[in-house]
């Protein structure tokens, strides 16, 4: 049996332009796990990426040359028009097709998928157990329900990502780090409670958070340096640095295995004042940069979040990365829900003063499945009439109630790089001199 994984990652991306497709991005790790699960069952699997065609119109040949049994689409909140019309031109193509959609917004926001006739399966929770299994009565149309409850697996016996699947190279996701860089994930799930976020990956991932041994990520990690080179790594767990002993666990084994490339990976305020000596063993091993969920600079909104942070632990995580050496990437929100603009200068102030290697803007976003999000709702608060404007970028308007005009002044400020930010980062060019470019004319696609 012939699948294809389609992935309409359009909206933030666009299509292909001025005749180059593009030879750099992120792989979908969700779809690299199913990728490798099927070929592992037998079955012949390929990829539709959207980001490598010039426009729709390229779709339908495309999916006659690849000719599958079923295309399976995993749909995020901001691509799902994207993904609707992806599948409204596979069944246009060849209606004998079936076509699956999964992934977060298909596991929130399934009642979505439910009345449209081009997406004959809505696919909720992980699949790497549960779709090989039911390819077969898909495909022969055994499976009468719509929706499609997927089982978790175990990371530790699953099959490693399959990294065959994109034809483009991972993006550092700062400029600072060399080529061959990739991203990967040890876990799923996240323990904490926030409300913009919470309960929609619990939806997804289950209650518990789950992560694989430090052996079996370590094995992952030397695999793929020998395959395809490591010179740089993002370990994009929701919060990796949650599980001490874990972290304490792989720093020992990164170390012992020889591996000294620099890496980045998602942290909290709290847990980096709570514990600054692993943040000094992780900057001895490698730690260059860490994604600081700091959201606001206010108390009052930290608790409305349900951050469970202070803005004190905020000015105080941010001194201990300065001391240490360690890059602060900045994620912070503005217009969140009841927000003054006094309340938002507190956040302006915080961000000035943290002075960020990198300030990581957004307007508050309502997200389907978050317990905000169903309060925005509930009140008639939102202004998103298109799923596209689900992207975090501080662009349109989100909620009502926000003087937007007034924060887009306020981001003016946050947004203008400090002198000593701008010489730490050319200092970090002139190390990287032009390897990375070099490294892209000489790469083999």
């Amino acid at each position: 049996m012939r699948i294809a994984l389609l992935y309409p990652a359009i909206t933030m991306d666009g299509f292909a332009q001025n005749g180059m497709r593009p030879r750099t991005g992120w792989i979908h790790h969700g779809l690299c796990y199913i990728s490798s699960s099927l070929k592992k069952e037998g079955f012949a699997v390929s990829l539709i990426d959207l980001r490598q065609l010039f426009g729709w119109g390229e779709l339908p040949d495309i999916i006659k040359k690849v000719d599958p049994d079923v295309v399976g689409i995993t749909i995020m909140s901001l691509d799902f028009d994207a993904a609707a019309a992806a599948a409204k031109i596979v069944k246009e193509t060849d209606k004998s097709i079936k076509v699956i959609a999964g992934g977060i917004h298909a596991t929130v926001m399934g009642s979505e998928l439910m009345n449209n006739t081009n997406i004959d399966y809505v696919f909720k929770g992980e699949a790497e157990i549960t779709l090989p299994k039911a390819l077969g009565g898909i495909q022969t149309g055994e499976i009468k329900e719509k929706i499609i409850i997927g089982a978790q697996p175990d990371l530790d016996t699953i099959p490693f990502v399959d990294r065959t699947l994109f034809s483009i190279l991972e993006a550092p996701v700062s400029p600072f780090l060399k080529m061959p860089f990739i991203t990967a994930t040890a876990g799923r799930g996240c323990r904490y409670n926030c409300n913009f976020c919470q309960p929609a990956e619990r939806t997804l991932f289950g209650p518990k958070v789950r992560r694989m041994s430090v052996e079996r990520f370590m094995e992952e990690l030397t695999l793929t340096k020998n395959r395809i080179g490591l010179n740089s790594l993002m370990i994009h767990d929701d919060c990796l640095v949650e599980d001490v002993n874990w972290v304490e666990r792989f720093l020992s084994l990164y170390s012992r295995k020889g591996f000294k490339k620099p890496f980045v990976c998602q942290a909290r305020a709290d847990i980096i004042v709570k514990n600054p000596g692993l943040f000094k063993d992780m900057k001895k091993c490698g730690l260059a940069m860490l994604l600081i969920g700091f959201e606001s600079g206010n108390q009052r909104v930290l608790n409305l979040l349900r951050k469970g942070t202070t803005v004190e632990q905020n000015y105080r995580a941010a001194m201990i990365c300065k001391r240490l050496g360690i890059r602060i990437f900045a994620n912070f929100m503005l217009g969140i829900p009841s927000e003054t603009n006094r309340e938002a200068m507190d956040t302006v102030k915080m961000i000035k003063r943290i002075k960020p290697y990198m300030p990581s803007p957004t307007f508050y976003t309502p997200t389907p499945g978050s317990e905000l999000f169903e309060y925005c709702m509930k009140h008639g608060l939102s202004l998103i009439t298109e799923h596209e404007n689900y992207k975090r970028n501080p662009t349109a308007p989100k909620i009502k109630g926000v003087d937007y005009q007034f924060l887009r002044k306020a981001l003016q400020e946050v947004t203008t790089i400090p002198y000593s930010v701008k010489l730490y980062r050319k200092i970090d060019r002139l190390k990287l001199g032009r390897f990375n470019k070099n490294f892209m004319k000489s790469y083999k696609f």
